[in-house]
């Protein structure tokens, strides 16, 4: 069972990882269940899975939960070194691309009119709108996005999809083979970033970007 925020990479990741294994899952939409979140995982936030008797938080850790439980058809490479690179590759994207996608999404100014309609659709999105979005700027401020202008901000993020475009240049996956957990990170915030309005146009000179996109799971983006 999957507890799921359709927007969110995180969850976006994990729904990849499953669909790319071949295994049925049922979702749970999170806001329903937030009591049960917090009540099991401590934390409150999603995505988070029951397997069996073990309820799992983080997607990373959920990811490679799954790969031991289930390995066929593995996301994770064999041999160290590359392993090592997919780690690294991985929490670039968690830790870096994430926050662009939080600034687009919630700082800027379309993407945060946006957010306020689709919170709108229900009682309980308009009850966590505002305290979300007070949480979202706090982590935007510390990590900095949040205190720098708009060009400056997008100066960084077209810097960080070069990177990934050239990575890609003449391979399919980042590794050269897959795909591999890195490349369901890098592809669910992606698929997450250009959900907002802003940067809807980020990918356009980006083709390698853009190909493991096409090529990921259409759960990824469900």
């Amino acid at each position: 069972v999957l507890y799921d925020w359709k927007p969110s990479p995180f969850c976006m990741k994990v729904r990849a990882v499953l669909a790319h294994k071949g295994l049925a899952y049922e979702t749970r939409p999170a806001l329903r269940h937030i009591k049960d979140l917090y009540r099991r995982g401590g934390i409150g936030k999603v995505p988070a899975l029951e397997l069996g008797d073990e309820f799992l938080i983080d997607s990373t850790d959920i990811c490679h939960r799954l790969e031991r439980e289930f390995p066929e058809r593995p996301v994770l490479p064999s041999d160290p070194r590359e392993r090592a690179q997919c780690h690294v590759y991985e929490e670039l994207c968690d830790e870096s691309l994430y926050f662009f996608g939080l600034y687009y999404h919630w700082h800027e100014p379309e993407g945060r009119r946006r957010a306020a309609k689709y919170f709108a659709r229900t009682l309980l999105g308009r009850l966590f709108f505002r305290p979300f979005l007070g949480r979202v700027e706090r982590q935007l401020q510390g990590h900095g996005l949040g205190r720098k202008t708009p060009a400056h901000v997008r100066a960084d993020l077209e810097r960080n999809l070069e990177a990934f475009d050239t990575l890609l240049a003449g391979r399919d996956y980042l590794l050269g083979h897959g795909p591999h957990l890195c490349d369901f990170a890098l592809a669910s915030h992606l698929a997450y970033l250009i959900l907002a309005p802003a940067p809807r146009d980020a990918l356009a000179s980006r083709p390698n970007l853009r190909r493991l996109l096409e090529r990921c799971p259409s759960d990824l983006k469900r």
